[in-house]
C-alpha cells in the first residue's frame, strides 16, 4: 500500500528571501501498488516522462561534449578509476578526522 510523506521544500523569492513550503509525496513499496494507487494509465505516463528526461539529460551532456561547451571534462575509464580511488581515499581521511573529534578550527590551528 503507497504510504504518504510530508517533506518541506524552500525557493528563494525575488526579494532575495527563502521561502519554505510544505508537501506531500506517495513513497511506492512496489510496481503493482503504484497500479494499484494510481491506475495503469498514470504509471506508465509517469514512467515515459521520467524516460524522456533522462535520455535527453544523457542527450544533452553528450552534445555539450561533442560541442565543447561542457563544464565536466569527458573522462576515461583510467580518469573515473583514479577519481573514484582519490575520494575513498578522502572519506577515509575525513572519517579519520571525526573519529578524532577534531574540528576546521582544530584543523587550522595545526
Amino acid at each position: 500500500m503507497a504510504k504518504t510523506i510530508a517533506a518541506s521544500g524552500t525557493y528563494t523569492a525575488p526579494t532575495g528571501q527563502d521561502v519554505v513550503y510544505d508537501f506531500e509525496y506517495l513513497v511506492i513499496d512496489s510496481i503493482q501498488d503504484c497500479v494499484d494507487t494510481l491506475g495503469e494509465p498514470k504509471v506508465k505516463a509517469l514512467l515515459q516522462a521520467k524516460l524522456k528526461v533522462d535520455a535527453n539529460n544523457v542527450a544533452r551532456e553528450k552534445a555539450r561534449v561533442e560541442n565543447g561547451h561542457s563544464t565536466r571534462p569527458a573522462m576515461t575509464e583510467e580518469d573515473k578509476a583514479q577519481a573514484k580511488a582519490k575520494r575513498q581515499v578522502d572519506k577515509q581521511l575525513l572519517d579519520l578526522l571525526k573519529s578524532k573529534g577534531l574540528s576546521i578550527a582544530d584543523l587550522l590551528k595545526m
